[in-house]
């Protein structure tokens, strides 16, 4: 029997104010929706609920692709494997259970009943995402300007984004650590750690 919502803790009952900077759902959420107005709507009316809506289908899908996700979706309401999915996919609970109900693996009656709980249960939805994503190649493109004579502080000037802005989004990139390596010889007690970490994280 699947474990009952209302056994997660994760703030339950609790609703908190929108911090300046979105929830890791919701800004992926937003920027696949972006992403889904730049390939299909550029002379399109913005506000439009039909222009709305395709995006937000073009986000589902590119965060959830239909080929990947549809085997993996549960045939009945259990949040343990609707979490282990969240953990997964990187998205909402709320996400999850609109996908489930438009593929047809929910029936009308358990998408209202999940919407309901989620809802108020309210936010944070339970089970964290864990940490964002790091950009895997930001740093190398970054390097690649400076190799060809752009700097950090002018390609962010090109840009035309804060500099602040620019200057969180390149800190989360996995920067490449050099190490420097010990020679221990046999006999000897080291005085130092035999592999030593610069720039430690």
């Amino acid at each position: 029997m699947p474990t009952p919502m209302h056994r997660i803790p994760a703030g339950h009952g609790q609703r908190t104010r929108q911090s300046a900077r979105p929830p890791r759902r919701r800004s992926e959420r937003d920027a696949a929706a972006k992403a889904g107005h730049l390939v299909m709507h550029l002379d399109a009316e913005p506000g439009s609920r039909i222009v709305e809506n395709q995006a937000h289908d073009f986000a589902a899908e590119f965060l959830m692709p239909s080929a990947e996700i549809l085997a993996e979706l549960p045939q009945r309401l259990d949040w343990e494997e609707l979490y282990a999915l969240k953990r997964r996919w990187g998205t909402s609970l709320k996400a999850l259970v609109y996908r489930a109900h438009a593929f047809g693996a929910f029936r009308e009656t358990t998408h209202k009943r999940a919407m309901m709980m989620l809802s108020q249960h309210g936010d944070p939805e339970p089970c964290d995402l864990g940490p964002r994503e790091a950009p895997l190649l930001l740093e190398k493109a970054v390097r690649l300007c400076e190799e060809t004579g752009v700097s950090f502080d002018e390609l962010v000037s090109r840009s035309g984004l804060p500099f602040e802005l620019a200057n969180e989004v390149y800190a989360t990139a996995p920067m490449t650590r050099p190490r420097l390596a010990v020679d221990v010889s046999e006999g000897e007690k080291p005085t130092v750690p035999e592999v030593l970490t610069l720039f430690p994280s």
